[in-house]
């Protein structure tokens, strides 16, 4: 269990620094954001967080995106290894590999048929590009090396996801 909440953290890392989710008017930040992130990295400067895309739910069932921040500190955990900036450990249970065929999901958007996760995860996209339209309408786009956690577990109005031109492959990390 500790292999797969660190190798979280490494993608999480990844994601933050090289990812773009777009979200309404989010592009031109998350860009500068990415930019920024990339120049420190560059400069030789450790990151002190990162930040992924959330999926929640409010008490009305509604689901929203916000962004999470998690604080990195930096240490040797693999001596004689160099120090990394990493996350406190966070718990997963179980992985899973997805593949979606292009266009998958694209009648339930057009239809607007949201579905809840089936348990609340963080989900890497390996390949290809998707989108996630939360209940309240906002829509991120996802692509290769991506991070975003879903929490719309039932009950909630859930969210809708569909693939683009090409196949998408996800990795699915489970919470406990």
């Amino acid at each position: 269990m500790m292999k797969n909440t660190a190798n979280i953290c490494v993608v999480l890392v990844s994601a933050a620094l090289f990812g773009s989710c777009v979200g309404r008017g989010g592009s031109a930040q998350l860009e500068a954001r990415t930019s920024a992130a990339g120049q420190r990295l560059k400069n030789g400067a450790m990151p002190t967080a990162i930040t992924y895309h959330q999926v929640y739910v409010t008490p009305d069932g509604e689901t929203h995106f916000r962004e999470i921040s998690v604080p990195l500190t930096t240490e040797t955990t693999a001596p004689p290894a160099q120090p990394i900036a990493q996350s406190a450990l966070q718990p997963a249970t179980t992985i899973r590999h997805a593949a979606f065929p292009a266009h998958w999901g694209v009648n339930d958007r057009d239809h607007r048929v949201f579905h809840n996760a089936s348990a609340a995860r963080f989900i890497t996209v390996r390949q290809g590009v998707a989108w996630v339209m939360a209940s309240d309408g906002e829509t991120r786009r996802f692509q290769t090396g991506d991070v975003f956690e879903v929490l719309d577990v039932a009950p909630s109005k859930g969210h809708v996801t569909w693939a683009g031109d090409e196949p998408v492959i996800m990795l699915f990390s489970n919470h406990p």
